[in-house]
């Protein structure tokens, strides 16, 4: 079968009359093309439309991780002053131009209330990329809110994003056994997440807690790698939890680029105030211009995260700011699209 939906005579009709436009042959040249001709004229005219393309500048990017259409909103749902039904959050975020949402299922409230959401994000086209559930016992698979998230995601068929945080204190534990545990713990829920095609996702939650620091969560991905070679893992990079790490972020970037399922974003203060708004810190700017530079591509959220204040006002701020950044870190791409 043709690699190209044409009939014979059909492109070498297309092939003959762009070969003529061009002047690469005249209308008295007697052709007579054959198949094996016309599919060689065919791909030659396909290179010379490709090559008369308009080309972006040298080292300009076509698409960028932090286009609005790539944003999702994240620590959303429970962050608000206003109280909202999931129908209302729903279109508030299409109201601010956003179509892409996180979820938290962290206790049996939020559990109870997600199919709420995912009805109100469907109704109003609202992709839901991942679900964050902590992990509080040894037996994770029988925590109401894992068992909860499980069943919907039977139920609704979802492929999404599981991000997971064991919140075991492994600080208090000898440092040999921490990734051993960690491994041993997430194996069962790895296999959950396997038999629905979802991707497993370390969550880091406590800025300064071992779980949290990109290192040791690329060891527990190696580890697990190990036992699981086909299984689909990543890492999550949340600003707002990674204060320590700011001063490594540059020389971790790296190593986590092939293994970074997703970024949430937050304004970065050195004084280390935890929650902020985009633009507002005095270190996400570089933070947010290397993961530009590095390439990487794939989900990227702004958070909510705030209690005292509406959240279209808390929203909009980030949005603003984020298009400020990328204006001055040169994602043309990126500002443009807000």
């Amino acid at each position: 079968m043709s690699a190209f939906p044409f009939d014979t005579k059909y492109k070498q009709r297309k092939a003959v009359k762009l070969l003529v436009q061009k002047g690469f042959v005249t209308m008295h040249h007697k052709l007579k093309p054959s198949r094996a001709l016309s599919t060689k004229l065919w791909h030659l005219c396909l290179l010379m439309m490709l090559l008369s393309l308009p080309t972006a500048p040298l080292g300009a990017s076509r698409t960028s991780p932090f286009s609005k259409s790539n944003l999702h909103v994240w620590a959303y749902e429970e962050y608000d002053a206003i109280k909202r039904s999931p129908t209302e959050r729903a279109q508030l975020l299409r109201d601010l131009g956003i179509h892409k949402a996180g979820y938290i299922c962290r206790n049996a409230k939020r559990t109870a209330e997600f199919e709420a959401y995912l009805n109100a994000y469907r109704e109003h086209g609202i992709e839901l990329v991942g679900v964050w559930t902590p992990v509080h016992t040894k037996a994770p698979l029988s925590e109401p809110q894992i068992k909860g998230f499980l069943e919907a995601v039977d139920r609704y068929q979802l492929q999404i994003q599981w991000w997971l945080t064991l919140e075991h204190p492994f600080d208090k534990d000898p440092e040999s056994t921490r990734v051993q545990n960690a491994v041993r713990w997430l194996q069962p829920l790895l296999a959950e997440a396997n038999k629905r095609a979802c991707r497993l996702v370390i969550y880091g939650h406590g800025r300064k807690k071992w779980f949290t620091q990109s290192e040791n969560q690329l060891e527990i991905l190696k580890h697990l790698n190990a036992t699981q070679p086909n299984a689909a893992l990543g890492i999550i990079y949340n600003f707002h939890q990674s204060h320590a790490q700011m001063d490594r972020f540059a020389r971790v970037l790296p190593q986590l680029k092939p293994h970074l399922a997703a970024v949430n974003l937050n304004g970065m203060h050195s004084d280390g105030l935890q929650i902020a708004p985009l633009g507002s810190g005095n270190r996400e700017r570089e933070m947010i211009q290397l993961i530009h530079q590095s390439g990487w591509h794939g989900p990227v959220g702004i958070i909510g995260h705030v209690r005292t204040e509406d959240s279209r006002t808390t929203l909009q701020r980030n949005l603003d700011g984020l298009k400020t950044i990328l204006s001055d870190i040169g994602d043309q791409t990126g500002a443009s699209s807000y």
